[in-house]
């Protein structure tokens, strides 16, 4: 990458994790990111004593820039799916503008001298709490703030996941608002078959024994199109 123009903490921890998202912890060295900075290992020790303590420090920076914005979405005037919405957008709006970050933070395992401390749990602490919300207004199902964790990242890391991967063209925010629909399916409260809340149209299934099936549950032709073009 070149040596930087300045080299500081900042300069020292983008480095890290650009080397981490794509080469791994283990291949990641002090050795290695002096050389990918065009610096001595000398340099960097003024700045880290080491590997360990710049890889936290790498940590908590990004967790602490992904969770600033959606703790804003706790006592935001909005409905649950609507911040649903608003927390897939700005965690893709993150993925597009900092792959390299996001995949060090919500894509691979925490570096051991990570391991299971507090900051993990961040993001996800500031999500259940936005569930319990919509748990106690009736806005989502009677379902274990855990498991409705696990529903909305599993859905919602796929994209990126993919992405990294290669095996489906981003940006990430074209997929957002397909992925909070899908989100929001998983968590949504369960209505009896055949009834619809009124206003919302529907049509008959007569695979589902003419059941009616709500159109907002279909995906929209062009989108489910231009979806599938993007995965070729």
């Amino acid at each position: 990458m070149g040596r930087p123009s300045k080299i500081n903490r900042e300069a020292i921890v983008d480095c890290a994790v650009r080397l981490v998202a794509r080469n791994g912890h283990r291949s990641t060295t002090v050795r290695s990111i002096s050389e990918a900075m065009g610096v001595n290992e000398a340099t960097l020790y003024r700045y880290y004593r080491s590997k360990d303590e710049f890889l936290w420090d790498a940590y908590v920076r990004v967790v602490e820039k992904m969770a600033k914005e959606k703790e804003n979405l706790v006592a935001a005037p909005l409905s649950f799916r609507e911040k649903l919405r608003e927390w897939v957008r700005l965690t893709f709006a993150y993925f597009d503008g900092h792959p390299d970050a996001f995949t060090y933070v919500l894509l691979l395992p925490p570096p051991t001298c990570v391991g299971d401390a507090e900051i993990t749990h961040t993001q996800g602490r500031i999500f259940m709490t936005l569930a319990q919300q919509a748990r106690e207004r009736g806005e989502i199902r009677d379902i274990p703030l855990e498991l409705a964790l696990s529903h909305f990242s599993g859905v919602m890391l796929n994209v990126p996941r993919l992405i990294v991967a290669k095996t489906l063209r981003g940006p990430a925010s074209f997929y957002a608002d397909e992925v909070a629909d899908a989100a929001w399916r998983t968590l949504r409260p369960r209505r009896s078959v055949g009834r619809l809340p009124p206003g919302d149209c529907g049509e008959r299934n007569p695979v589902a024994g003419g059941a009616t099936v709500p159109q907002t549950e279909k995906l929209r032709p062009t989108s489910r199109a231009v979806f599938q073009a993007r995965m070729q």
